[in-house]
Order: structure tokens, then C-alpha cells, then sequence
């Protein structure tokens, strides 16, 4: 019977830790503010294959339209911040939009021995395909 206890107190111990999806950013310094022509001077995916999908994404709008987003990366090389800067047309890409898509996780380049944290700004667009 004690024994039975002791397993059912470490079950409840161990199902009390669960995991969170959500990163805890860690900044060795202040993020410095790059362009995306220089991201990879700091960061690189960790994995560059390609994911072909079935259906178009949720969180990809229809129709022809523009945004910017404010990305942040830490100094663990993980995305801890997705901000929308703008959308042409409003209300074409939406926060919640943002929040949806996929994170990627970088590794330091070989030059950022020091992982510094970054910010850049980048740009998405989507046109019809008779516009290419």
C-alpha cells in the first residue's frame, strides 16, 4: 500500500509540471535592429526543409494584399515576438493572423559568437497568380 502511495504521489508530482508551448525570452544584450538581407550574419533556421502543405494554411489571407511585421529573436535563437506593423489593405493580415503562424527556431551564425538578440522588419505579399 505504501508503495502504491509513493507512485500515485509522484504521478501527481509529475503531472503537476506541464509544459509550456510559450518560450521564455533570454537576451544576453540589447536586440540590435538589422534589415532581413542581414539576418543571416546573426541567425540561421535550424531547419531548412521544406514543407510542402496539403491546403492552404488558416492563417494565410486570401485575395491581394501586403504587411509588415516587427520580428524579434532572442539570444536562444528563438522567436519571442511577432508584432504586425502595418496591412495593405486594412485588415488584410491581423494580429491573431500573426499569432497563428509557424515559429521558426535559428541557431547562431558562425560570426555571432555572442548570440546577439535582433529585430528586423519584413514584409509579406500575396498576389494573384496572373499578376507574376
Amino acid at each position: 500500500m505504501k508503495k502504491i502511495s509513493i507512485f500515485l504521489i509522484a504521478l501527481a508530482l509529475l503531472g503537476c509540471q506541464a509544459t509550456s508551448t510559450e518560450v521564455e525570452p533570454v537576451f544576453t544584450s540589447e536586440a540590435i535592429e538589422i534589415t532581413p538581407d542581414e539576418l543571416s550574419n546573426y541567425w540561421v533556421p535550424k531547419s531548412t526543409k521544406v514543407k510542402m502543405l496539403k491546403k492552404r494554411p488558416t492563417w494565410l489571407p486570401k485575395g491581394k494584399g501586403e504587411w509588415t511585421v516587427l520580428t524579434v529573436i532572442d539570444s536562444n535563437g528563438y522567436v519571442v515576438k511577432k508584432t504586425l506593423i502595418s496591412s495593405v489593405p486594412e485588415g488584410f493580415m491581423t494580429q491573431s493572423k500573426i499569432d497563428e503562424m509557424p515559429n521558426t527556431k535559428f541557431i547562431p551564425a558562425p560570426s555571432n559568437n555572442k548570440r546577439t538578440p535582433v529585430k528586423f522588419l519584413s514584409t509579406a505579399k500575396i498576389v494573384p497568380r496572373s499578376e507574376l
